[in-house]
C-alpha cells in the first residue's frame, strides 16, 4: 500500500491549530482577546484581536508578515435567493463566465491576469539577474539580499492582486446566481494534454484561477439555493451550437461555422453545454472517444439532410441524361 499510494507532503510552517478546549477568550480595552498555550510550560500567550466578537470552536492561527490571523468556522444560513432560469455557462479568460443567453459576467478578469503575469515576468527576470550576481560576488551578497531580494513588498502587491481577482470572481458569481436556479457547467477536472500553447499563453493561463472560480460557484450556489450541474466537456468548444454537430472551427474568441456565419466562441460553447445537460446519449462520464463517434454520426446525418434539401424531389431533376427514357423509333 505504501509503495503505490504516496501521501502528500505538507510544507506549511507558519500556522498552528488550537482545539476549542485549549484556549480562552476575554474582553479588554474594547477588543476581544485570545489566550493560547505558549512554548513555556504553564504560561499562556494573550493575543489581541481587532474585533469585539470572540471566536468559537477550533482555531487556526496563521503568522503572516509579523501579524497573526485567527481563523474559525461559522454557520452560514442558506436562503433561496437565486433566480429561476436554467442556463449553461462557459468559464472564460477575458471574463469570468459567459452564459448560453449571451451575457458576460466579470469582464476585465483577463486584463488583470495578463497585467499581473507580465509584471511578475519582468520582476523575476530582474531578480534572477541580481541573484546570479549575488552568488558570484560574495562581498555583494549580503547587501543585495537585504536591499534588493526581499519579498515584503512583492508579497503585499501579490496579495492585493489576488484580492482584486477574488472580488471580481465572487461578484460575477453572485450576478450569475441572481439569474439562474440550475447552472450547467463543463467538467474540467481532467487536464487537456493535447493542447500546445506558446510560452506567454501558457504562463498567463497558469495564473487563470480555476480553483477560485470553482470554490465561488460551490459556496455561493449552496448558500443561495442554486444547483451547479457538471456535464461532459468533450468537444463543447468545437461544435456548432445551432445544429449540434462537429462542423466549424474556433479561432480565438470567434467560432467560424461551415456556412460562413461567425459566432462568439464562448457563447457558442455555453449553448453547447446547456444542450449537453439533457443529451440522452452523452452523460458526464462518457469517454471522449465515444462522444466523438456520436457527434460524427450526427454530423453525417446533418450533412445528408442538407444535401437532400438542396436536391429537387422531381424525378426528372434527380435523373441524369443517360437515365432518361429513350424515345421510341416507332411512330
Amino acid at each position: 500500500m505504501r509503495k503505490y499510494w504516496k501521501h502528500g507532503r505538507n510544507h506549511t510552517n507558519n500556522q498552528i491549530v488550537v482545539r476549542s478546549d485549549n484556549y480562552t477568550t476575554f474582553q479588554l480595552g474594547g477588543h476581544a482577546w485570545v489566550k493560547i498555550p505558549s512554548l513555556q510550560k504553564g504560561s499562556l500567550l494573550a493575543i489581541p484581536l481587532n474585533t469585539t466578537v470572540e471566536p468559537t470552536g477550533t482555531l487556526r492561527l496563521i503568522l503572516k508578515d509579523g501579524e497573526v490571523e485567527v481563523h474559525y468556522t461559522i454557520d452560514i444560513e442558506e436562503t433561496k435567493t437565486c433566480g429561476q432560469a436554467t442556463i449553461g455557462i462557459d468559464k472564460g479568460y477575458t471574463e469570468v463566465f459567459v452564459d448560453s443567453e449571451g451575457k458576460h459576467y466579470g469582464e476585465g478578469l483577463g486584463k488583470i491576469l495578463t497585467q499581473q503575469s507580465d509584471r511578475l515576468k519582468k520582476k523575476y527576470q530582474a531578480r534572477n539577474k541580481l541573484r546570479a550576481i549575488a552568488n558570484k560576488k560574495s562581498h555583494k551578497k549580503p547587501n543585495l539580499i537585504e536591499k534588493n531580494l526581499g519579498r515584503k513588498k512583492l508579497n503585499r502587491q501579490n496579495d492585493q492582486v489576488q484580492a482584486q481577482i477574488k472580488d471580481t470572481i465572487y461578484q460575477a458569481t453572485h450576478k450569475l446566481v441572481d439569474k439562474a436556479e440550475f447552472i450547467a457547467l463543463r467538467d474540467l477536472t481532467s487536464p487537456i494534454t493535447s493542447k500546445k500553447f506558446g510560452k506567454n499563453v501558457t504562463r498567463r493561463l497558469s495564473a487563470w484561477t480555476k480553483g477560485v472560480i470553482a470554490t465561488a460557484l460551490d459556496t455561493i450556489s449552496r448558500r443561495r439555493g442554486s444547483s451547479v450541474i457538471l456535464v461532459n466537456s468533450a468537444y463543447t468548444s468545437q461544435m456548432d451550437s445551432r445544429y449540434g454537430v462537429l462542423l466549424g472551427k474556433r479561432s480565438g474568441d470567434s467560432f467560424h461555422c461551415f456556412d460562413g456565419v461567425v459566432l462568439q466562441a464562448d457563447e457558442n460553447a455555453a449553448r453547447n453545454v446547456l444542450a449537453r445537460l439533457n443529451d440522452p446519449e452523452i452523460d458526464r462520464w462518457t469517454p471522449f472517444q465515444k462522444v466523438k463517434s456520436i457527434l460524427l454520426k450526427r454530423t453525417e446525418r446533418q450533412r445528408l439532410g442538407l444535401l437532400n434539401q438542396d436536391s429537387s424531389c422531381n424525378s426528372s431533376g434527380l435523373s441524369t441524361e443517360s437515365e432518361l427514357p429513350k424515345m421510341s423509333n416507332f411512330v
